[in-house]
This record gives structure tokens, C-alpha cells and sequence, in this order.
């Protein structure tokens, strides 16, 4: 199979970087969180602190990338990072205080923005430009698989031994990431083409609506995170509230992968302005029937599936809309700067989340999510009135 310049094996090798990628980091405190705060008594806000500093690390750093990738390229970028990610799995076996923790996490941080699925995406538009619209979606199915194989994987190494040389195991599953990237293309570098002898009033014009359909993008991706990261964090709690066993969670990774297979097994055919139209018009449509989560077990099985569905879809929306918004030459520049907010929302979403349940309970959370979600619909609509004509 080939995607434009990009082979079967090269998208395999990707795709498997991101199970490995996110399973050692983004699902890891999951994992070992509970261990780690017996062993060194410190609180589950101070725990879980760490990824709250890698998130805000990933949004100061987002805008780097474009210039990091130019300068060494998009594999080169990812080694980095992933090498960052292992070598902070290593030092946190070696922690013992919480201003170390922290710093480590600061580290890992660094490595996720330069060896998670933004890096990723754009190494592969780096490669074959607009055609890595299905690539993209292989490598999302693959990437969605971590939590499926990473939580069990921590469970099983507690059972046998601690969480410090349990991490230390992630970190050598860093060392296998780097080995899959080593197989990948560096990436072929093209040159920006030369600008066209346009009017002034046209490249103006054409400025402007690259300019506001960058902040319409910034803004729908930053509302899309704040609402995942903060729902999938307390998910367990919503569950919990609703009397549903905590394997109801599992529905939200086969709705996620389901959704992402299916993306796949139509071809990627569906444009990037559809996909994230449909995506926005689900997203309230899942709050609503979460909704009903008190009255009826069956809604509540629904919401979680469902919801994992338009979340998967979500990932693939964030990475296929720059294609169509802007030159795909400029896509690691463009993403690493309107990607930023977002990384800033999804670090604060735990906290404001947990404010929100104590506050108004999980019907007032779930109503305002509804809400939140209503505006993510709303920029779904004006940009795809934009973009096909219907609104100039």
C-alpha cells in the first residue's frame, strides 16, 4: 500500500511509535499513579501535577516546532523527543522528591510535543503532502490502541514488581520506539514556492482569510481539548455517580478505534470539512443523551461509546483540517503555533473539571460540557460555509 511517498511499512512504523509514544507517557500516571502515591506519600493532586506541567510544557514549546522540524527535519524532531520521553521514564524511576518529579515532567513534556501525534502527522505531510489524509488515519488507529495495551501492561508489571522498575521498562519500550523510527524516511524537504506576481489586494485579501480561518481553527481545537481532557480525566467518577461498572470505560476505546477503523475502511474518502462537521453536530448529540445517564443505565453505555467515537474522530479532524485550511508546505509551522492553546486548555481542564463536579454536580458538568460543545458546532458550520464557497 502507498499513500503518495509513503509506503506500507513506513506509516506501520509510525503508527507504532504512537502506541509506545503515548502508552509510556500520556497513559502512564494512569497506570502507576496509585503506586507512586503510596510509595511516596504524596497527594493525588501533587501526583498527577507532572502531566499537568508536560501539558503546559507541550503549549510553550508547540510553537518551536515549525522551525525545529525546517532546521532537522520531522524524523530527526521525533528521535528527539522520543529519546527525551524514554530518558524522563528513566529519571523517574530515580525521583524521590516532588520538585524532581516535577522538573522530569518538564523533560517528558519537551519529548510528547516532539514525538506525539502532532509531530507525527506533520512528518507525514512532510512526506507526502496533502495525500497523507488516509496515512493519518492508519496511524490514529494504531496510536488509539496505547490505553488498550499500556494500562494492562502497567497492571501486569505492578503485580511482579514496583512501579520504579516498572517505568523503567516503559523507558526501554521508548528505546523499541526509536528503533521503528529509524526506519522511517527523514522526509523529503521542498522548498516554498516563489510567490506569484498577485496584486497586493489579493495576497491581502488571501492573508486575511488564511489569517481568521487560523484563529477559527485554534479556537475549535482548544474547546475540543479542554472538553476531552477534562471529561476522559474524571470519567471513572461519571461512571461511578451513574452506578455503571468501571468496564463500561472500555466502551470508550472500542468506540475510538471503531470510529477510526471505520474512517479507514472507507478510504479516508470523507474531506476534512465533512469529517469535522459531522464530528461537531455529534458532540452535543452525546452530551444530551449523557444527559438521560440518570434515568436509563442503557443511555449512559451509549454516551460512553459514543462519545469515544466522536473523541477518536476528533484526533483525525485536528490533524486532516490544516490540509484544507492551508498550504500543506506550511503545515508544521501553522499547526505548532494554533495547536498551542490547546495544550494550554487540556492543562487546565483536569482542575476546572474537578471545580465544576464539586460545584454543580454531574448533570450541571455535563450540561455545561453540552454547551461548550454547542460552540464547537457552531465553527464547524462557519468553516465549512467558508470553505465551500457558500460564504465569501
Amino acid at each position: 500500500m502507498t499513500d503518495g511517498h509513503l509506503t506500507g511499512r513506513t506509516i506501520f512504523c509510525i503508527g507504532m511509535t504512537q502506541l509506545i509514544n503515548w502508552g509510556i507517557t500520556f497513559y502512564m500516571p494512569g497506570a502507576f499513579g496509585a503506586a507512586v502515591m503510596a510509595e511516596t506519600g504524596w497527594s493525588q493532586v501533587a501526583t498527577f501535577s507532572g502531566m499537568t506541567v508536560a501539558l503546559l510544557v507541550m503549549g510553550v514549546v508547540s510553537p518551536l516546532t515549525g522551525r525545529v522540524m525546517l532546521c532537522a527535519g520531522g524524523r530527526t524532531m521525533m528521535m528527539a523527543g522520543t529519546l527525551a520521553v524514554a530518558v524522563g521514564c528513566f529519571l523517574m524511576a530515580f525521583t524521590h522528591t516532588l520538585p524532581g518529579w516535577i522538573a522530569v515532567w518538564a523533560l517528558t513534556g519537551v519529548g510528547m510535543r516532539f514525538a506525539l501525534y502532532d509531530a507525527a502527522f506533520a512528518l507525514l505531510v512532510d512526506i507526502a503532502g496533502a495525500q497523507a489524509r488516509r496515512a493519518i488515519s492508519l496511524v490514529t488507529l494504531l496510536g488509539g490502541l496505547a490505553s488498550a495495551a499500556f494500562w494492562p501492561a502497567g497492571a501486569a508489571l505492578l503485580h511482579i514488581t514496583d512501579w520504579r522498575h516498572a517505568v523503567i521498562v516503559y523507558g526501554c519500550a521508548g528505546l523499541v520506539s526509536l528503533f521503528f523510527l529509524s526506519a522511517v524516511p527523514a522526509g523529503r524537504r521542498v522548498s516554498l514556492p516563489v510567490s506569484s506576481q498577485a496584486s497586493p489586494a489579493i495576497g491581502t485579501s488571501e492573508e486575511r482569510r488564511v489569517l481568521i480561518s487560523g484563529l477559527w481553527y485554534a479556537t475549535l481545537i482548544a474547546l475540543m481539548s479542554f472538553v476531552s481532557t477534562g471529561v476522559s480525566t474524571h470519567f471513572p467518577q461519571i461512571l461511578a455517580a451513574y452506578g455503571m461498572p468501571a468496564l463500561t470505560g472500555m466502551l470508550w476505546g472500542v468506540g475510538q478505534v471503531g470510529a477510526r477503523l471505520l474512517d479507514v475502511a472507507s478510504g479516508a474518502r470523507i474531506s476534512a470539512l465533512r469529517l469535522n462537521l459531522i464530528t461537531g453536530i455529534l458532540l452535543p448529540l452525546c452530551f444530551l443523551v449523557g444527559l438521560a445517564g440518570k434515568v436509563s443505565p442503557a443511555a449512559t453505555a451509549f454516551f460512553v461509546l459514543g462519545y469515544g467515537a466522536v473523541n477518536g474522530l476528533s484526533t483525525v479532524v485536528k490533524a486532516i483540517l490544516p490540509l484544507v485550511l492551508f498550504d500543506p508546505l506550511r503545515y508544521a509551522r501553522k499547526t505548532g503555533v494554533l495547536l498551542s492553546p490547546g495544550f494550554f486548555f487540556a492543562a487546565l481542564a483536569p482542575s476546572a473539571y474537578a471545580l465544576l463536579l464539586e460545584h454543580y454536580g454531574i448533570s450541571g458538568t455535563l450540561l455545561i460540557s453540552l454547551t461548550l460543545t454547542l460552540f464547537i458546532t457552531a465553527i464547524s458550520v462557519v468553516l465549512w460555509y467558508r470553505h465551500c464557497g457558500c460564504m465569501k
